[in-house]
């Protein structure tokens, strides 16, 4: 029985070793995100809550958490970044996931979404988002935070802008965009996030 630890039932111990550990999907480990909101999401109980946590364990913030899904999104500069969750079921909480790491800096080539702006609030309903984007552009893809693709941009003449329309319905929306060109697709602009009442 030598390394076993003990711990008593009924005590904060037990407790919280009973709870457990959430998931974090995405981001995958070792990617690389343009600076802006980058979406964190992952899989817990139904019923939990879930905070994300810096690599030290502090608090970034409370998760949107919807059956057995959550997600959060914040805004960040560039650098290194560190993850951590838990979920706190009926008052205990589990211990922390492992350290999932993503890297945030500037993209070479990405185009840049200039409208609507990131936390903007819209009515249901058709929604025009418009950018940048270089003379070399053949195409610009509006991407879902999965990088699932939502639709092609209509490129001006002049070929320097875009735009993209679509019927929006309620929820929280999360947009980056590509450009593509001769050699294929570049990296993708910083996500923008806004809101359909």
């Amino acid at each position: 029985m030598v390394g076993q630890s003990k711990v008593h039932p009924g005590s904060s111990e037990a407790a919280e070793a009973s709870t457990p550990v959430p998931t974090i999907k995405f981001p995958l480990n070792g990617t690389g995100h343009a600076p802006g909101r980058v979406f964190i999401e992952g899989g817990c109980l139904q019923g939990a809550t879930v905070d994300v946590l810096n690599h030290d364990d502090s608090k970034l913030g409370s998760a949107v958490v919807s059956g057995e899904s959550w997600y959060y999104s914040r805004n960040w500069d560039e650098g290194t970044k560190v993850v951590r969750a838990r979920q706190i079921v009926a008052g205990v909480p589990s211990v922390s996931t492992r350290h999932k790491y993503f890297y945030v800096m500037s993209p070479l080539g990405a185009p840049h979404i200039t409208y609507p702006r990131d936390g903007s609030r819209y009515s249901e309903g058709v929604i025009v988002i418009e950018g940048t984007c270089s003379n070399k552009a053949k195409s610009v893809e509006l991407l879902n935070h999965d990088f699932s693709v939502l639709g092609y941009a209509t490129i001006a003449p002049s070929g320097l802008t875009w735009s993209f329309s679509r019927f929006w319905d309620k929820g929280v929306k999360h947009v980056k965009a590509r450009e593509v060109r001769e050699g294929g697709p570049n990296d993708p602009s910083g996500q923008i996030e806004f809101i359909v009442r």
